[in-house]
């Protein structure tokens, strides 16, 4: 009637975010004109049978409706169900050298010696996992650094 557009549904973005980054307190330590609504969405709450992944992007698609920022899982298969989706995404996952500092962070949130272990071990698989994607929405945090201190780079 009068030229406008209507207004849009914000849609918000997809994180993929490795293990102890920081995506569970994001909002604690973000300045307060950086804060948003986020959800961390659990991969350990799936089950991870064939086509597992399709259902769990399903859902961060959905939560995007309701949420600026939506944290997955940087399994491999979630990364390749976004690109096949063209969803657009990012990816915030620590330098291959900050292995041990990720091994404190483990253990200071209180995660079992078995999980520790296990992680670890799969360490240089996991960033190989992610290194060998070429794309342009890679963040790699150095080392002291988590999530709150590149966000601005992602929104």
């Amino acid at each position: 009637m009068f030229g406008f557009e209507p207004i849009k549904k914000h849609k918000g973005i997809i994180v993929c975010g490795f293990a102890g980054i920081g995506k569970t307190n994001f909002n604690n330590f973000v300045p307060y004109y950086e804060k948003a609504t986020f959800y961390d969405l659990k991969s350990s709450d799936f089950r991870k049978n064939a086509g597992w992944e399709k259902t769990y992007v399903d859902c961060a698609e959905a939560l995007c409706q309701k949420y600026e920022l939506v944290f997955v899982s940087t399994h491999d298969s979630v990364i390749d169900e976004l690109i096949k989706r063209q969803d657009i995404f990012y990816i915030v996952y620590p330098k291959q050298h900050c292995k041990e500092e990720y091994k404190e962070r483990f253990m200071q949130r209180g995660d079992s010696p078995e999980y520790i272990d296990k992680f670890m071990k799969n360490w240089d698989k996991f960033i190989w996992q992610i290194d060998r994607f070429d794309l342009d929405n890679k963040i790699s945090l150095r080392t002291g650094q988590y999530l709150s201190d590149v966000i601005s780079r992602i929104r």
